[in-house]
């Protein structure tokens, strides 16, 4: 298993995000979580292997989240992302979810994928940029 190394992405959690009790829905998490995975992805410009912009994405399979607290809307966060090459376009993604203001830990993620070429309708298997340097 070849790791690459981590990236961050940075958001703040507004209030439509939130039920009527300003807790995160479950959904709204997994949003912000596919937002990072993709982020991610900019950072290390798959986009180049490709034929056009927004071409590779992470089609997940199986996706855990263990919440240690369930953050509020006043809180603004910072997602860690890692992924793991398993084999061909299969990859391990695991996700830490810190919330700024004292950068506990607050939820972590592991997800299962298949990085997916959508304008060639296939799975995408070139992964020199993916690989930790």
């Amino acid at each position: 298993m070849t790791k690459t190394k981590t990236h961050e992405y940075e958001t703040f959690l507004p209030s439509p995000q939130f039920d009527g009790n300003g807790n995160l829905t479950f959904e709204k998490l997994q949003t912000i979580l596919n937002e990072a995975r993709k982020e991610a992805l900019q950072e290390i410009e798959l986009y180049r292997f490709s034929s056009g912009a927004n071409s590779i994405e992470p089609l997940i399979l199986w996706s855990e989240s263990d919440f240690k607290e369930i953050p509020y809307f006043s809180d603004s966060v910072l997602i860690q992302t890692e992924l793991q090459n398993l084999t061909g376009p299969r990859y391990k993604i695991s996700q830490r979810l810190l919330r700024k203001s004292d950068y506990r830990v607050i939820c972590r993620s592991n997800s299962l994928c298949i990085l997916f070429d959508s304008h060639k309708k296939r799975p995408w298997k070139k992964r020199e940029s993916l690989l930790a340097g």
